[in-house]
């Protein structure tokens, strides 16, 4: 991935190390992230905190097999109430999958800063896993602690696929030559896999007692600490990225990896897109009887209904929603 075109691009990257048990991706959201901030005008504090989130969408999406949709639900008790982020695939799989994303907050404050507990107060983490049609959507929830929205993030895997999971995200700013503000994101999800091949090799190495196999053991088994000491370094190095705001993490991946070889795979695409529609809406609609719905009209007589995610307003006679009864 090349970083230095990442204000435009919209794309994530799997990768893989030979020869020991730990897989990721890079993404880069850069159009998608200007579309969805621009339709909104957010406060720039609470847009860099939804960059945030659908950087995590994206990397956490692309790691499942997913066949449908997964989203993310942030609620809290402060005065931002809620971030909701969608990653879709569509059901015509040569179709870029697309990605959405809105906040709601009570008021408008003169500074959003600070960590999302300093904005969100007591709240969780909800990741909604949809297989799509005949399928039972998986929910699992954690609490936002101080520790961030990634902690929340490398939870659900631990709970969900009982692997250890790390991400580093940075979203920073620009300002373009008219005067407006430029967003970027750049996120690096790393995953500890279970260590069958390393685990086969050193009970084939102890039965043999053979010291070369011993060693390609060794080589193979990722120990707790030398997991800790590579996440330890991408710490250290992603926070002096973060404070010099220089997203290079591809870099610092090859930093961190130097004497091993890396795998990469081919970069996959996505786009800003709502699944919204007057069809979905009349759905939607069809819980409410036609009287409850003569309650819900406006002084022209229409039922109206919003997206919030992509702004979209729909407008309806009640004769075409609900049900008799």
């Amino acid at each position: 991935m090349t970083e230095k075109n990442s204000w435009l691009t919209n794309s994530v990257m799997p990768f893989q190390f030979e020869g020991l048990p730990i897989r990721g991706r890079i993404c880069s959201l850069g159009q998608s992230l200007n579309k969805i901030i621009r339709q909104h005008d957010y406060p720039i504090g609470i847009s860099k905190l939804l960059g945030e989130v659908l950087v995590l969408t994206v990397l956490m999406a692309d790691s499942i097999k997913l066949k449908y949709k997964l989203s993310i639900q942030i609620h809290g008790k402060g005065d931002l109430k809620l971030i909701a982020t969608d990653y879709c695939i569509p059901l015509n799989r040569s179709e870029t999958p697309m990605i959405r994303g809105y906040a709601k907050f009570s008021s408008i404050k003169i500074d959003y800063s600070g960590s999302v507990q300093d904005m969100m107060g007591e709240g969780y983490f909800a990741t909604i896993l949809d297989q799509g049609e005949g399928s039972i959507p998986y929910k699992g929830i954690t609490n936002l602690d101080k520790k961030g929205l990634v902690h929340s993030a490398e939870e659900f895997f631990l709970n969900s696929e009982q692997l250890e999971t790390r991400f580093w995200i940075l979203v920073h700013e620009k300002i373009d030559a008219e005067g407006k503000t430029l967003l970027t994101g750049i996120g690096l999800m790393l995953q500890r896999l279970p260590n069958i091949e390393g685990s086969k090799i050193l009970e084939h190495a102890e039965k043999k007692g053979t010291r070369a196999v011993q060693d390609l053991a060794a080589d193979r088994i990722l120990s707790n600490s030398n997991w800790e000491k590579i996440t330890s370094f991408l710490n250290e190095e992603a926070s002096k990225a973060i404070s010099q705001k220089k997203g290079n993490f591809s870099g610092l991946l090859l930093k961190a990896f130097s004497d091993k070889d890396l795998r990469v795979f081919v970069e996959k695409k996505f786009d800003f897109g709502c699944g919204c529609s007057p069809d979905k809406v009349v759905q939607t609609m069809s819980i409410y009887s036609r009287k409850d719905l003569h309650t819900m009209t406006n002084k022209m007589g229409k039922v109206t209904a919003d997206c919030q995610f992509c702004g979209a307003h729909y407008e309806f006679n009640p004769s075409e929603l609900g049900h008799d009864n």
